[in-house]
């Protein structure tokens, strides 16, 4: 008979990662949620309500897509045996539960702890840079690959986190930035999908880019003399000119 194959390190840290990135995030949302509870209501805004039911949808959305459509583990039958892995299938639904849930984790919630709310994005970057040293061991390609996984860390650190603003156009801003920073959530979460299910290389879409580049821009320049977003201003910058780059090399490679 044959023996029973253990499932693949690498596929451990990836899921470990990944259920790590929930954990700590939902402790953090559900922290915030009691600090927005034990406020005084009469202060809130209708951004505070926004902010506050975008994350209680996250919460909600994430974990009933994690009950309903995802499966941490399958068994495949070979000529040696049944395997437990986590299949690309099983990871692109996992991307699509963390990119629910990292909805509400673009708010600034009363009670929000971004120490930790960066430690739980750490655990998804983490993952991704496991499977792609797996697909660069397994396929090769090192440079591309690489560069499409710097290129999407970059732009999941050009989503803008929505605040507060008390400039002139804020009836302007406010609803632009909650556009494009749930808007970037989305594509950043198809973007995850993709890795994962992939092997890891990126086609570098121009979608993504322009929303990224116009909607970044719009948001910063409109804040500029309340505050400057150096945070996103450095990341979308490095996401551009990792984009480039990524687009020069694949017409190198069509030539």
């Amino acid at each position: 008979m044959a023996e029973k194959q253990k499932m693949k390190i690498s596929d451990k840290l990836k899921i470990g990662f990944l259920l790590a990135y929930f954990l700590i995030l939902t402790v953090e949302r559900v922290i915030s949620l009691v600090s927005v509870f034990l406020g005084d209501f009469s202060a809130y805004d209708a951004l505070d309500w926004y902010m506050t039911a975008l994350t209680l949808f996250a919460l909600f959305g994430a974990y009933v897509y994690l009950i309903t459509r995802c499966e941490l583990f399958t068994k495949s039958y070979n000529g040696e045996g049944a395997s437990t892995i986590v299949s690309p299938k099983n990871f692109g639904r996992l991307s699509i539960a963390a990119g629910i849930l990292l909805l509400g984790g673009m708010v600034h919630t009363d009670g929000t702890i971004p120490g930790i709310q960066f430690t739980s994005y750490g655990m998804i970057l983490v993952s991704m840079a496991v499977h792609t040293a797996v697909q660069v061991r397994e396929n090769g390609g090192g440079l591309k690959r690489w560069l499409s996984f710097a290129y999407i860390v970059a732009f999941s650190m050009s989503i803008p986190v929505v605040y507060h603003s008390y400039i002139e156009l804020s009836w302007l801003f406010i609803p632009l930035e909650c556009v494009v920073s749930a808007g970037m959530v989305i594509l950043f979460t198809i973007m995850l999908k993709h890795f994962y299910e992939g092997d890891g290389e990126y086609s570098f879409s121009i979608v993504p880019f322009l929303v990224m580049t116009i909607g970044d821009a719009a948001v910063i320049y409109l804040r500029w003399d309340e505050e400057i977003n150096f945070f996103v201003l450095i990341f979308a910058s490095l996401a551009a000119v990792l984009w480039i780059v990524g687009k020069l090399l694949r017409a190198a490679k069509k030539q």
